[in-house]
């Protein structure tokens, strides 16, 4: 009779043990293929900071999706988006077609236009997502570009 409770004790402890090792061994596994998706992501954003296209409306319409030449199973997509600033007088609450506005607060929102509009032209955002072609994995990193090519107007 002892000899079948130290065999059930044994038993139970080797099944929780080798449960244990594989949950170990497949974990093991997926932040191998994460820490891998993260490094091709961030490689490529790298590249985009050092090599920025020429951005041009057309880039907004559909993402760019492109299979990486060293690893086969992979690829990546890159979405770029223009800039978006809000209008300052709907985040106050003010109308914009008030009558009576002071000279200052003309100037200001003078300001406030040309820079969002300078702002808009000048910075985009990308967003890389690289996918396992097999596990159906993927990865994503977002970041901003700044257009060097942009043409700042500064008159009022």
């Amino acid at each position: 009779m002892e000899v079948m409770i130290a065999i059930t004790i044994f038993s139970l402890f080797i099944g929780a043990y080798m449960v244990a090792q594989g949950n170990n061994l497949l974990d093991s596994t997926n932040y191998n293929e994460e820490l891998l998706l993260h490094n091709l992501c961030e490689d490529k954003i790298n590249e985009l900071i050092v090599n920025p296209p020429e951005f041009r409306e057309a880039m907004t319409a559909a993402p760019d999706i492109k299979p990486f030449e060293n690893h086969k199973n992979y690829q990546y997509e890159i979405e770029y988006k223009k800039l978006k600033i809000p209008d300052l007088a709907k985040i106050q609450g003010k109308p914009e077609d008030e009558e009576e506005v002071s000279t200052d607060a003309k100037y200001k929102k003078l300001v406030y236009d040309k820079m969002k509009k300078n702002l808009e032209e000048m910075v985009w955002q990308v967003k890389v997502t690289v996918r396992n072609k097999e596990t159906k994995y993927h990865y994503s990193l977002t970041t901003w570009l700044y257009n060097y090519k942009a043409k700042i107007k500064m008159e009022i």
